[in-house]
């Protein structure tokens, strides 16, 4: 990858980690009593930057590597987008309701059904239940570069659970600008 390219993409990167914490930092109880809008926004400027990022990777291999347009598309996997343009899709919907305990419209056809079912499985036991250690770390992770990044972090302690503050300062830590030994 060239230079300039690779300093752009890990720029990108950046602001979309800063990005994915705010959304996390808009989550917390006591932080924004208008989460549905600012949670949105941080979500959809992460996905909006990490798509500029693979943008300006798909433009290079095509324009300098000759990568064929199928090869491409390949790579990008274009059968996998949706536009956020036209709202959530019956399949989220149908997920959201399951995560919320919701019935199930006794008319729903085989892939609302498996929906339902994945968003169920979130909520009763798998994915949602207890918040598994690697969560957790790149919570903390998250949360403690952004504080380190923006010197403050004292901050943690005003808006996350304990548990998770702890593991943020100590990822702040860990972080700090090591001083040059006294000789």
């Amino acid at each position: 990858m060239p230079e300039p390219l690779r300093q752009a993409v890990h720029q990108l990167v950046s602001e979309v980690v800063m990005n994915c914490q705010e959304v996390l930092r808009y989550t917390e109880p006591d932080v924004a009593h208008d989460w549905k809008r600012m949670t949105l926004y941080r979500a959809t400027d992460a996905a909006d930057t990490m798509d500029m990022a693979a943008m300006l990777i798909a433009a290079y291999c095509q324009q300098y590597t000759g990568l064929p347009m199928n090869t491409l598309a390949s790579y990008l996997q274009i059968r996998q987008q949706h536009s956020r343009a036209a709202g959530p899709r019956e399949s989220d919907r149908q997920e959201i309701a399951g995560m919320l305990g919701s019935p199930l419209p006794p008319e729903s056809d085989t892939d609302a059904r498996q929906w339902h079912s994945w968003g169920q499985g979130y909520a009763e036991g798998g994915l949602m239940a207890e918040a598994d250690e690697q969560r957790l770390f790149t919570e903390a992770c998250l949360h403690g570069l952004r504080a380190r990044l923006c010197d403050d972090v004292d901050s943690l302690d005003s808006y996350l659970p304990p548990h998770i503050a702890e593991l943020a300062r100590k990822v702040a830590g860990v972080l700090e600008v090591p001083q040059p030994a006294a000789v």
